[in-house]
């Protein structure tokens, strides 16, 4: 992997970055892939340019091997040049080369690094992941920050001494956020992991782009707050991001449980596929349900669809 291919992916991270949802059959047991082609050509037709498929929004810890290939697979087939596709990949460190092994072979742009979720970590332990499969070599990776790992020490060694094209930042510690992208390479390109609730912040201390999971149904939304931020409308942009709160403060509630199943409520109501969450994640009871159909219809009225 030579350092254009690098250079080239990090160009794609200076966009919104939309993670797809995985839709089910109804019983769980099978990815809907006429329903993922689907919900992925609206997203494309629409300019997003940056898909991350089999992330957090994707449920990629409850995905097997076969269906997270397949999934890769018919992303890749939808946006064929027109976005750019970077799956997540983890879990066990071969089984997290394999996927990268795989993602390569199927014509991946790169992949994000899902953070790591063994029972025991080490900050050593996890730079010995991380920097093991971002020195693979097999694609230009994305580091995924979240939930305290890798630390913030660990974080900027392990971008300036490895071929790291990018970091998806997802916490809200934007002192912590601004300090790192002080300290690193200023080629770096940093992301606002944490969606349009904190992208106008994240994005004056230093991030290119965020990552979105309303994205799935309104992308004008997502893609309208990014647009603002690039030009520096700053009214604008905060127009558009409380447009986005009464949402994101669903998918908050609980510790987060709405996240996943809230987008997918949020996708049924538009007419897309999103269908039920697997366990451990849960679906939305129907009152809150009702609360998403509402945002929902408010989103696109006045839009072009």
């Amino acid at each position: 992997m030579d350092d254009s291919a690098i250079g080239s992916f990090r160009n794609s991270l200076r966009s919104v970055g939309v993670t797809p949802v995985t839709p089910f059959h109804d019983d769980l047991r099978k990815v809907d892939e006429e329903g993922l082609r689907s919900n992925l050509e609206y997203l494309v037709e629409r300019g997003v340019t940056l898909l991350y498929p089999c992330g957090n929004t994707g449920e990629f810890t409850s995905l097997s091997l076969d269906e997270w290939t397949v999934v890769v697979e018919i992303t890749l087939e939808v946006a064929s040049g027109r976005a750019v596709v970077a799956p997540g990949v983890g879990h066990g460190f071969s089984t997290a080369r394999e996927m990268l092994r795989r993602a390569a072979d199927l014509g991946a742009d790169g992949a994000l690094l899902m953070p790591p979720h063994p029972a025991y970590l080490a900050d050593s332990g996890v730079s010995a992941y991380l920097s093991g499969l971002a020195d693979f070599g097999a694609l230009p990776v994305v580091v995924y920050k979240r939930s305290g790992w890798p630390t913030d020490r660990t974080l900027v060694d392990l971008v300036g001494n490895s071929p790291v094209a990018g970091v998806k930042y997802g916490e809200n510690d934007i002192s912590a956020f601004a300090r790192n992208v002080a300290a690193a390479d200023p080629g770096l390109v940093w992301t606002c992991g944490i969606a349009e609730r904190y992208a106008p912040f994240f994005a004056d201390a230093g991030a290119g782009g965020f990552t979105s999971g309303l994205a799935n149904v309104a992308p004008h939304l997502a893609l309208g707050l990014f647009e603002a931020l690039e030009s520096g409308d700053r009214t604008e942009s905060m127009v558009l991001r409380e447009r986005c709160l009464p949402f994101e403060d669903i998918r908050a509630r609980d510790g987060a449980a709405n996240n996943v199943g809230g987008v997918k409520a949020a996708m049924d109501a538009r007419g897309l596929v999103g269908g039920r969450v697997r366990p451990p994640m849960r679906d939305l009871d129907a009152a809150t349900v009702q609360e998403v159909r509402e945002i929902v219809t408010g989103w696109f009225g006045g839009f072009d669809s």
